[in-house]
């Protein structure tokens, strides 16, 4: 697995946006077909409901 980032960093050092929350935390956002950046989803970070 790749090593955990720092998401305080800049996208400069971090060579690309930190993921904050989820599975995929500390890594680089994953990009789109055309190469853009994922956006981030709108239930990130926020408490399931039971």
């Amino acid at each position: 697995m790749s090593d955990k980032k720092d998401s305080s960093k800049s996208p400069k050092d971090t060579n690309g946006p930190v993921v904050r929350t989820g599975p995929t935390a500390g890594e680089n956002r994953s990009r789109n077909q055309d190469g853009a950046w994922r956006k981030k989803r709108s239930d990130a970070g926020k408490e399931r409901d039971s």
